[in-house]
């Protein structure tokens, strides 16, 4: 019955989930929707449609929109829960993804290989999704560039809630990671804005991003256990997300290699990581780096955030033999630094000559061998409405 009403959905149509179990349903919904007459896959009722057992859902086609699903016990087939394509030559276009749950889908074994929302096409939007719970190998939630349909894309990832991810212990937990080496060249201009990520401690990336002028914004990250990080490609704008770490043990804030990355505008507090888990991490690269390596940082500028009790500052980080190349040409400036305890919250590895810092503010009782461009002023910590610790002070 479903394979009919896809064959036969025109624009406009409504594609209707009877309520209750659809178990070992392996889905693909596909059509031609227009801009004004979307093509709807929904839930009699939103949540009580529930896949089970091996299912998973496929998206191709344009204009079309899924809601109200949940996937929970059982796991995908392939290696796929949720793909905006059939297959490399037909994927989505102008379609969404909301209100939908995926809920500990996970293959019990731990070491296979799998994601949960695959996304590829152009101009895709997924929204207002519940996530949470993956415990074996792979991103839950990965935008794919390995065909030119799918570069350049505009795709909105916004008001998710990524809930918590168990700590996996190598490679392959990341929440969230946008291209790949192989694809770290390619614009993606993907939009990730407004998402919470709750305690995802997947492995020391919460958010990888591969590919080229990508925008985080108004993200807030609590209790994670990793960073979001520059891993490959340029031109990446960091504004306005919130690191809340409570002194959780290796929480962090935004780690940044590669070239003209811009981290403007974020709130930090309480975080306790350290190396490639601290509050700021600037690494150091190779020379001459290939794309799957660390490409220098050069050209980036770190202006206008606020540390709030976080405990480490990283500049040149993993410097080595290989990691050779210190920063070039970039700026860290207009940031704030406030710490209770602590004295010197900075930790230097290499030549920081490369780093213009100016007109940085340090509390009181702060101190740094960093010789320019930090002073120290009296801070105080006002709530704001909406409860976070704001630093005051006749300097700032």
């Amino acid at each position: 019955e479903f394979d009919k009403a896809v064959k036969n959905a025109k624009p406009g149509s409504k594609i209707i989930l009877a309520n209750g179990e659809w178990h070992n349903a392996e889905l693909l919904f596909e059509g031609e929707g227009t801009e004004t007459d979307t093509i709807v896959l929904s839930a009699e009722t939103k949540g009580k449609v529930i896949f089970t057992g091996n299912s998973n859902l496929r998206i191709a086609g344009s204009f079309l929109k899924v809601e109200g699903l949940v996937f929970k016990d059982g796991f995908t087939p392939t290696n796929t829960v949720i793909s905006f394509r059939k297959n490399r030559d037909e994927m989505a276009n102008n379609s969404r993804l909301t209100e939908c749950v995926i809920d500990n889908f996970n293959n019990p074994e731990r070491h296979v290989q799998d994601y949960w929302i695959t996304i590829y096409g152009k101009n895709n939007r997924i929204d207002h999704n519940h996530i949470e719970g993956k415990k074996n190998l792979g991103v839950t939630m990965i935008v794919g560039l390995d065909t030119e349909e799918s570069v350049e894309n505009n795709h909105l990832i916004d008001h998710n809630y990524f809930g918590p991810r168990p700590t996996f212990g190598n490679n392959g937990g990341e929440t969230l990671r946008i291209g790949t080496s192989h694809t770290s060249l390619e614009n993606s201009n993907t939009l990730v804005a407004s998402n919470y990520f709750d305690r995802c401690n997947g492995e020391h990336e919460i958010i990888s991003n591969k590919s080229c002028q990508n925008s985080f914004k108004y993200n807030t990250f609590f209790e994670c256990t990793g960073t979001l990080t520059m891993r490959h490609g340029n031109e990446t704008l960091v504004d306005g997300n919130v690191f809340i770490g409570n002194g959780k043990p290796s929480t962090g804030g935004v780690r940044v290699i590669n070239e003209t990355q811009t981290v403007i505008n974020n709130y930090h507090i309480g975080l306790t990581g350290y190396r490639f888990r601290g509050a700021f991490v600037m690494m150091n690269g190779v020379p001459n780096s290939p794309p799957n390596r660390y490409v220098p940082v050069i050209d980036s500028k770190v202006n206008n955030n606020t540390f709030i009790n976080c405990d480490h500052i990283q500049l040149c980080a993993g410097s080595d033999a290989e990691r050779s190349q210190a920063p070039l040409n970039s700026e860290i400036s207009g940031n704030i630094f406030y710490h209770e305890n602590k004295a010197d919250l900075f930790t230097i590895y290499d030549d920081i000559s490369g780093i213009a810092f100016k007109d940085n503010v340090l509390g009181s009782n702060l101190t740094t061998s960093i010789a320019n461009g930090f002073e120290n002023a009296e801070i105080r910590l006002e709530k704001n409405e909406q409860g976070f610790l704001i630093p005051k002070s006749d300097k700032i």
